[in-house]
């Protein structure tokens, strides 16, 4: 008879076959870190900007009647539109470094566009009595210009990572590009305008660019230098002790023939232009709270302010509101002004967030190829 032998037991799990000691069991997998936290100042930042912008389309309205309206519509223009274009480009830093940032331009900017482009014309037609014309229909009105030059600095971003001066560079285009015949469009005229703030925000690097609040006596000395800048530009806007400056120069919107200017005097006041938005927009950016506040959410949504506030200002300035004798009185003049900030921070809200999510953050990505990730 064949004798059977006992077949070798299977060895217990965790245990080497040689019988020796068990494994040591490795550590289990760190938890992935928790998210970064917002940066409070810069959303404090984005909601007194967009305050501003708010402000200023209406004292635009109201400062033909009034030296001093003009003189604050003069200190807010001459840096809050280079600020907001500066904080554009600092967050727009992804964009040098990866391809696949470019998904977000077309359902984050083109599809909103598209979609207030036509109600900002058809406020023309039915407010306004303005004819329907097809090809006017998505023309940049109003304030839609800055959609399409963000979209133009975005697709910039790439090339300005690789040259050695990049601000030095935009800056001369800036210079150059007042000269060129693309000026008789606002939209191009203003995107090459303010294009080294943009680039300024895309290269600075962070350390400089929280420079400004990094001191407790900075703060004062930004509030200091703005409402300096009040009585500066009231004197200004007189004309009686220094000659009066055309307003595109502070706008970005004109190219220096258009303002009578040769080439030379045209950079010379552009130049003399950016030097003033750095330097109020410094003093602003100092002043600015550093801390969480009852308005730090409200600076993340700054671009429902922005696209919803025009349709308002416009409404009543085309209705014909701001022709009321009591908007040429001081006591019109501030209920203007407070009635601009309540609809500021009312239309950033949450409530009005959903309410219009679909047309400020549309559901566009649909449109869009599956992401593969490449870089």
């Amino acid at each position: 008879m064949t004798e059977t032998l006992p077949q070798p037991r299977p060895p217990e799990p965790g245990r080497p076959l040689d019988g020796g000691p068990a494994p040591v069991a490795r550590p289990a997998p760190e938890p992935p870190a928790p998210p970064r936290r917002r940066d409070a100042y810069f959303d404090n930042v984005k909601f007194f900007l967009i305050l501003l912008v708010v402000v200023g389309h209406v004292w635009e309205v109201l400062r033909t009647n009034s030296h001093a309206v003009d003189a604050a519509y003069t200190v807010v223009y001459g840096f809050h539109m280079p600020v907001f274009v500066f904080v554009s480009g600092y967050f727009a830093r992804g964009f040098m470094r990866s391809t696949d940032k470019f998904r977000v331009v077309f359902p984050t900017l083109v599809v909103p566009y598209v979609i207030f482009a036509v109600l900002y014309r058809l406020q023309l037609v039915f407010i306004r009595g303005n004819d329907f014309r097809l090809h006017e229909l998505f023309r940049p009105q109003f304030l839609m210009w800055f959609l399409v030059a963000l979209v133009l600095w975005r697709l910039s971003a790439p090339l300005w990572g690789h040259l050695r001066h990049p601000v030095a560079v935009s800056v001369a285009l800036s210079l150059v590009a007042g000269s060129w015949s693309f000026n008789t469009d606002s939209t191009l005229c203003r995107a090459a305008g303010l294009l080294p703030f943009f680039v300024l925000g895309l290269t600075i690097r962070p350390e400089l660019a929280l420079a400004p609040r990094d001191r407790g006596w900075t703060r004062w000395a930004g509030f200091a230098v703005l409402v300096a800048a009040l009585p500066a530009a009231y004197v200004w806007e007189r004309g009686t002790v220094v000659p009066k400056i055309a307003h595109g120069v502070l706008l970005w919107n004109r190219g220096y023939e258009h303002m009578h200017f040769s080439a030379v005097e045209g950079m010379a006041y552009r130049l003399l232009a950016m030097v003033l938005a750095v330097v109020l927009g410094t003093a602003f950016l100092a002043a600015v709270p550093r801390g969480r506040a009852w308005y730090t959410a409200l600076g993340t949504r700054t671009m429902y302010v922005y696209l919803l506030h025009g349709l308002i200002v416009k409404t009543l300035d085309y209705g014909g509101v701001f022709d009321a004798h009591f908007f040429d009185t001081p006591a019109g003049v501030v209920a203007a002004t407070l009635g601009a900030l309540a609809a500021g921070v009312l239309l950033g809200t949450a409530p009005v967030q959903r309410l219009t999510h679909w047309a400020i953050e549309p559901k566009g990505r649909w449109l869009l190829k599956p992401s593969h990730g490449r870089t």
